[in-house]
């Protein structure tokens, strides 16, 4: 897609995506637990390009302004420590979404959150905030 088409798109989807994303991600302000691991749940997000990961066990839910119902992705391996990081393949494409518990400011909304996320698919990174939740 285009630059001159994504941009207004952008524009219009941006409210109804930061409302989505807001309703499901707790702020800096919530109790979050240092231990990370299998089963835990996330909501990561980035902006340029608008991304957020909804993570649940190992399934990943990516919703993009093109995919707003979500792309399901199964998580092939799970590694924890102080930092989180799912990875797998989609249709031969690696992704990975690694969370750290360091405390983020989303650049668009100003809102606090507890951890920063970084999502790479296909060997493109985006950088992100994320919390704990649902």
């Amino acid at each position: 897609m285009k630059k001159e088409v994504f941009a207004p798109l952008a524009v219009l989807l941006l409210p109804m995506i930061l409302s989505a994303c807001s309703q499901h991600a707790p702020s800096l302000s919530s109790s979050a637990p240092e231990a990370q691991g299998v089963g835990q749940q996330f909501v990561a997000r980035g902006n340029e390009p608008f991304w957020t990961i909804k993570v649940n066990g190992k399934t990943l839910a990516w919703i993009t302004p093109d995919h707003l119902q979500g792309k399901q992705l199964h998580v092939d391996q799970v590694v924890s420590g102080n930092n989180t990081k799912y990875t797998g393949t989609d249709q031969g494409k690696v992704f990975t979404l690694v969370i750290e518990p360091k405390p983020c400011t989303d650049s668009m909304s100003g809102e606090t959150f507890s951890h920063t996320s970084t999502w790479t698919y296909d060997g493109e990174s985006n950088m992100g905030c994320a919390a704990t939740g649902n």
